[in-house]
């Protein structure tokens, strides 16, 4: 049976580089069934640092030599901006030269050690040789991967038999085993003087991969995000209009609309077919709002789009829009969400904006249009460096501890600073993790208030020591607004972090991930929620 299946992956592979080379993609017949079997995939095909034999076996229980561990690694280290590929060095091993297959891998590495402060490529592999050929140590690769890994969000204590807390490398195999890159052996311990095969080192640097992705600040909370309404990505009228209509300001106003729609979507109007269209449609907009056309919102959000016009006169079109808004009980949530978009990229005042989101929130019934409006809220006073004012909203959404209906049932009575914010006032609810102010792990095991258990993440931030629960608090009353949550909580960390609260935005978050692991979205999305989350919690972590 083995050897059929080793046939049939033979076949495939054949067929795979004949028919599609262009698409073709790296198969092994021995990784089939193997625990790192995705692990090989992804370093083989989605970041090709790793490559197999020519007889299509990878070989993954081989030991991987030093020379070709530093190379995975620097391959992927080159990928993501984090070590410069060079060709001149000093390294003073007298077995590497230029000849080796490795030599700008390994000089490299040796080079981007210089900036480490804790130990240098000397330190890892002392003597007068490099003996790159030889089997690297689960040690030798951790204080590689170490330079490179700086960040995890537990600080949970090692556990291992063989490693204390003088032992080299205990602080990287520490953070790197917190990280999740690192793991030990049944009976607790590391084994650092064990070498590591092909295979594992798949999986490690899979693993290195994405915590230098998610270690990347900028790209994790840059901007609000808004929940879908259906609608919103077309062109509207804003407003009910009937194309039998006798009126011919509203004949103008749809053609004017209609060929604006229609170029912008690269429509090409042919000679014969110009009689369809208004070729001079920006200023009949113009036009019609001069006259004094009653749909101010529809004609001043075309100009806006498409006329040419300085910041100032824009902002000046946006408030009179934004007034119009506040008149009219006839615009759709799909077109107060186009209006808010357009109206938040420019200077407007503040009353207009408010009053006009207060109206929407008075005509909507849809929950995803309420969530939005708190968004937008939000996105004003961020857009405005507003600080004393978020720091009011977002305080007292926090006091709503997670109930959505409370949180969409806005209070649009709040003035900045009208009641003190004690961020680290930890009583909003419930939270996965215990929470203690101005401990450590070592005080807190002097005198411990609940025993902690040895399967249990621990986090210490300056001023606050988490433990998590060992029973989780119930999240049966979000199963009804997944999505709503999901959005508010990105934006809500998004807020505290602009403010400058980063450990109440940690407590948060972590407390949100552990919320949204129970969400059904999160068994479709879970790589992306893991990612996401994991680069959040590693910002803002003090």
């Amino acid at each position: 049976m083995k050897k059929f299946i080793k046939l049939l992956l033979l076949i495939t592979v054949f067929i795979v580089l004949s028919v599609q080379p262009a698409m073709a993609k790296t198969v092994y017949y021995d990784t089939y069934n193997h625990w790192a079997s995705s692990d090989i995939d992804f370093t083989s095909n989605t970041l090709k640092v790793f490559k197999g034999y020519g007889d299509f076996t990878f070989r993954p229980e081989n030991n991987i030599t030093r020379a070709e561990f530093i190379t995975i690694l620097s391959k992927t280290a080159y990928r993501q901006n984090k070590m410069n590929e060079i060709y001149t060095s000093d390294m003073p091993y007298s077995d590497m030269t230029n000849q080796h297959w490795s030599y700008t891998f390994i000089i490299s590495m040796y080079e981007h050690l210089k900036t480490n402060q804790d130990y240098t490529f000397e330190d890892i592999f002392p003597g007068s040789n490099f003996y790159p050929d030889k089997a690297i140590t689960r040690e030798e690769s951790v204080a590689l991967i170490a330079a490179f890994c700086k960040d995890a969000i537990y600080d949970n204590p090692l556990n291992f038999n063989d490693i204390r807390n003088n032992s080299k490398y205990y602080n990287e195999i520490k953070r790197l085993y917190n990280a999740g890159i690192v793991s030990g052996y049944e009976d607790r311990t590391f084994k650092g003087n064990n070498n590591i095969t092909r295979a594992e080192s798949a999986a490690l640097i899979k693993r290195v991969f994405y915590d230098i992705k998610t270690s990347d600040q900028s790209n994790y909370l840059t901007k609000l995000e808004f929940l879908p309404i259906k609608g919103e990505e077309i062109y509207s009228y804003f407003g009910s209009y009937d194309w039998n209509t006798a009126n011919n300001n509203d004949k103008r106003y749809i053609k004017a609309k209609d060929t604006l729609e229609y170029v912008s979507f690269g429509g090409y109007i042919f000679p014969e077919d110009k009689h369809l269209y208004d070729l001079n449609a920006v200023e009949t907009m113009e036009t019609l709002r001069s006259e004094g056309y009653p749909n101010i919102t529809g004609t001043n959000f075309y100009l806006i789009t498409f006329g040419n016009y300085s910041d100032d006169e824009k902002s000046q079109l946006a408030n009179d829009m934004l007034a119009n808004v506040i008149e009219r009980s006839d615009l759709k949530d799909s077109e107060l969400m186009q209006i808010f978009a357009m109206a938040s990229k420019y200077a407007v005042q503040e009353d207009l904006y408010m009053s006009a989101l207060e109206k929407w929130d008075s005509l909507t019934s849809s929950n995803n249009a309420k969530a939005n409006i708190l968004f937008f809220r939000y996105a004003f006073y961020i857009k405005n460096n507003n600080e004393e004012m978020l720091k009011t909203l977002v305080y007292d959404d926090l006091k709503k501890a997670n109930n959505v209906p409370s949180l969409l049932n806005i209070n649009w009575g709040l003035a900045a600073g009208s009641e003190t914010t004690d961020f680290r006032n930890y009583t909003f609810g419930s939270y996965s993790f215990s929470l203690y102010k101005d401990t450590t792990l070592y005080r807190y095991t002097l005198s411990p208030v609940m025993p902690v258990s040895s399967s249990s993440k621990i986090v210490e931030l300056v001023n606050l020591l988490m433990i998590e629960k060992s029973v989780k608090p119930s999240t049966e009353s979000l199963a009804n607004y997944e999505s709503i949550f999901s959005k508010y909580s990105l934006n809500r960390l998004y807020v505290l972090n602009f403010i400058g609260e980063k450990e109440r935005a940690f407590v948060e978050g972590i407390n949100d991930y552990e919320i949204i692991k129970t969400f059904e979205i999160y068994e479709t999305n879970k790589s992306v929620i893991d990612d996401t989350y994991t680069g959040i919690l590693k910002k803002v972590k003090e």
